[in-house]
């Protein structure tokens, strides 16, 4: 039986969910918003009455919910004009579907599995959001330190990036994963008011996701030239 769950893991559409980041789209697109919003956020802690400032938070804040919302459709945009043409099409991932307490399954009543799902957006690019969000609740509710606020929650940051995503169709390593703890350690040492502190989280998971994603495009349109004859 668990050789059978293997086969259906290594399936087609489980392929198909693997590959929808072998551009390193989905990466670069949540981390250059990441990096936007939580650059943004830095500088509005410093110059809170600033309306420029409320205004580029508004201007990157909309996108951004917006790419949380229709991550899939925005990415096959893009990928219709650069990853298709290069390596054809194949099907955007779902989201998994949830885990229904008290329903009763049968052979007979069991959907079809469909192994191509991804639980990148929730599972990673959100966590930085709820970070952020966590610290901003540690300091201002809870008065804690926000020195020691962030390199808290970046390391359950870490924890469930790598955790969650060991058996998703995009894993990462434990390394990759150690890194983002490791940041946020660093960030003790940065002199910054509590409510630029909050956005620390969000500009660590930009730069974390950009690190990830760009050398990935590199490589990808090193490695599939363009067709020749192919629009832009």
């Amino acid at each position: 039986m668990g050789d059978m769950i293997a086969i259906q893991r290594d399936s087609a559409g489980r392929r198909a969910a693997s590959y929808w980041f072998v551009d390193g789209l989905p990466e670069i697109l949540f981390g250059v918003l990441h990096l936007a919003l939580g650059s943004i956020g830095l500088a509005w802690g410093f110059d809170i009455k600033n309306p420029w400032l409320n205004v580029a938070m508004a201007a990157v804040f909309l996108p951004f919910l917006l790419l949380f919302w229709k991550d899939r459709v925005i990415l096959d945009y893009f990928k219709a004009r650069l990853t298709y043409p290069r390596t054809g099409y194949v099907r955007p991932p779902g989201e998994p579907e949830p885990v229904l307490a008290g329903r009763l399954v049968t052979l007979g009543t069991a959907p079809p599995v469909d192994w191509n799902v991804t639980s990148f957006r929730v599972r990673v690019a959100f966590f930085f959001f709820v970070a952020s969000r966590v610290v901003n609740f540690a300091t201002e509710i809870l008065i804690v330190d926000g020195r020691w606020s962030v390199p808290i929650v970046m390391a359950l940051v870490a924890l469930g990036v790598y955790a969650g995503n060991r058996r998703d169709a995009h894993a990462y390593s434990w390394q990759s994963a150690a890194a983002i703890a490791l940041a946020g350690l660093l960030s003790i040492g940065l002199e910054l008011p509590p409510r630029s502190r909050q956005f620390l989280p969000l500009l660590i998971g930009g730069v974390w996701l950009l690190a990830h994603g760009v050398p990935t495009l590199v490589r990808y349109l090193r490695t599939y030239p363009a067709p020749k004859g192919a629009g832009a």
